[in-house]
């Protein structure tokens, strides 16, 4: 994809095309480490940096073929493993969700707007990076109803109805604040250093550690949690309420219907197990 290929050729300065023939392992290394983050600092889902890796180890190959360098410097280079439920994210359940969504403290500005970014996850089944870049711009009314514009991966737009109860949350929240009427403000944005950062979005990472903290005030497992979690939630509960494959595919923004599927869990519930068919 060009966009990986671009993103590649930023991250090792590339000057000039020869320069491609100056490319070493290490700096393949280098750039798998710093898209695959840390702890603290999360960086891109495992299927994303495997697939920048091998969209730019194929561009090596073709350079190779064309005999412009050598060697591939992919070759040897371990990739990130898959877990078994990788693109998968598990689900968190309703009753679980039902409590996240009460954790902020409703009575405090950082707490209804914790409130609404918490909502928008679990009714609208968001991307971080989406959810960090709408602008109050971003909520238009179409065809009478309010939607949110998200621009998802590869700068394609979708338009999405906003679920009443997240509707509820975001007024809440806007209204505390006296309705700035600056459409170019973030919809979510910092309210530290008194002010200073007014006209900052929140950032991926305070999202992810905003999402963390209400996760253990719920008395979720965050161990293998993260906003992608309340992503995968929101999927799999529209599918197991009956929701049409293809549209959940067009509402999560995804290019493939396959990696939809992976959220659909109707013939794979825990609760339907021949475990709870055995009988002595």
């Amino acid at each position: 994809m060009r966009v990986d290929l671009l993103n590649f050729l930023q991250s090792v300065k590339l000057r000039e095309i020869d320069d491609l023939k100056n490319i070493k392992r290490t700096d393949i290394m280098k750039w798998r480490d710093a898209m695959t983050g840390t702890k603290e600092k999360p960086g891109l889902a495992i299927r994303s940096v495997k697939r920048k890796l091998s969209t730019v180890s194929r561009f090596f190959e073709f350079l190779c073929d064309e005999e412009f360098v050598e060697t591939n410097p992919f070759l040897g280079v371990e990739r990130p493993k898959l877990t078994a439920n990788e693109g998968a994210t598990a689900a968190i359940s309703e009753r679980q969700a039902m409590n996240l969504l009460d954790a902020p403290d409703p009575d405090t500005l950082i707490g209804k707007r914790d409130r609404a970014i918490l909502a928008m996850f679990l009714y609208h089944a968001l991307r971080r990076s989406e959810l960090c870049q709408l602008r109050l711009k971003d909520i238009q009314e179409r065809e009478g109803i309010k939607q949110l514009k998200i621009l998802g991966k590869g700068d394609k737009e979708r338009y999405i109805p906003i679920h009443p109860s997240a509707a509820r949350r975001i007024n809440d929240y806007w209204q505390a604040q006296r309705n700035p009427t600056d459409k170019e403000l973030p919809l979510f944005r910092s309210h530290s250093n008194n002010g200073k950062n007014a006209r900052k979005p929140l950032t991926p990472t305070a999202v992810y550690q905003l999402v963390i903290r209400y996760g253990e005030k719920a008395g979720i497992d965050t161990s293998n949690f993260s906003p992608h979690s309340l992503r995968a939630t929101a999927a799999t509960n529209t599918l197991s309420n009956g929701e049409d494959i293809r549209r959940v595919q067009k509402w999560l923004g995804h290019s493939t219907i396959q990696t939809t599927a992976m959220y659909d869990k109707r013939n794979n519930r825990p609760e339907d197990s021949p475990t709870y068919r055995v009988r002595y």
